[in-house]
């Protein structure tokens, strides 16, 4: 008879050690992932008709954002948009990005206006 309490006061203590263990990974997520820019529109590479484009995308994980050097400002949810003039011809476009940790992302978008 005591040996089954024993057994299951080991079981009741593994199980509550490893949902602690478990909670604590799953609250590291952010130190352990990088931050990370996704450009939805204009495509990299792409080649544009008008010289005012929208560049929209998401930032994830950021807390500072810069286009082309400009602070630029998401939303709650990381989303972004903004409109930028482009130059005729090859044009390049960066976004750099860093996190709390000072961990730095970079973007580079390359496009040609015809």
């Amino acid at each position: 008879m005591n040996s089954a309490r024993t057994k299951f006061k080991y079981l009741l203590a593994a199980t509550f050690g490893l949902v602690i263990i478990g909670y604590g990974v799953y609250q590291m997520r952010n130190l352990i992932s990088r931050p990370l820019i996704v450009v939805d529109s204009p495509l990299n590479g792409s080649s544009v008709g008008a010289p005012l484009i929208t560049i929209r995308g998401q930032a994830r994980r950021i807390t500072k954002l810069f286009l082309n050097g400009e602070p630029l400002v998401p939303d709650r949810a990381g989303w972004f948009e903004s409109q930028l003039l482009l130059a005729e011809g090859y044009n390049i476009i960066r976004l750099n990005g860093e996190d709390r940790f000072g961990r730095q992302v970079k973007k580079k978008l390359e496009l040609v206006l015809d």
